[in-house]
């Protein structure tokens, strides 16, 4: 008796381990990146809503053959404050942590009045001259979901991405094909052709 008492006991403390480990992990990790937030663009940090009408327009409205405009990561947060990005949910903070290449877009909604943990999702951009980007990873605070889990969400998303592009370019919304985008360290390069 004694013996199985043991052997349940320890599968018992198997199981709470396997569901503890990925709260205390991302408990821990939510604490440091409170603490990192103050350095990074947040829209928690952002005094005010940056209008953008006179740039995009400037972009549109240009002569040239080739014309580019740039958007810090500052102008990216506005744009993301301003679209409706979860239906039916309150975004209470974007973050974006940004790097030549690869954008790390941070998350906090809630939902029905219920706060949904942090969530990242990893924007690329390959070093081809396309205007193509598309998401390899999502995470929930610093833990990967699974391929096995994200991969209906990545499709849609990389899906809704690519539409949107040639929606632009076909449709010539901007009055101009969109060329490249580049994810720099600091800004979003767009190059568009009349």
């Amino acid at each position: 008796m004694k013996k199985v008492l043991s052997v349940l006991l320890v599968i018992f403390l198997i199981i709470i381990g396997i569901f503890a480990y990925p709260v205390i992990s991302y408990l821990l990790w939510q604490k440091q990146f409170k603490s990192q937030m103050p350095n990074m663009s947040c829209i928690s940090n952002t005094t005010e809503f940056l209008p953008l009408d006179e740039k995009f327009k400037e972009f549109v409205m240009s002569e040239d053959n080739i014309s580019f405009i740039e958007l810090y990561s500052e102008e990216v947060l506005s744009l993301l404050q301003s679209t409706d990005i979860i239906s039916g949910g309150d975004v209470k903070d974007i973050c974006i942590q940004p790097s030549k290449g690869l954008w790390e877009i941070y998350t906090n909604i809630s939902l029905q009045g219920i706060n949904i943990p942090w969530i990242k999702v990893e924007i690329a951009k390959d070093t081809m001259e396309t205007a193509q980007l598309y998401i390899p990873n999502i995470y929930i605070g610093n833990i990967l979901i699974p391929e096995n889990m994200s991969q209906d969400i990545k499709t849609q998303l990389n899906k809704g991405i690519s539409d949107a592009l040639v929606l632009v370019n076909e449709n010539s919304f901007l009055g101009r094909k969109i060329k490249n985008i580049e994810l720099l360290s600091d800004k979003i390069v767009v190059k568009g052709t009349l």
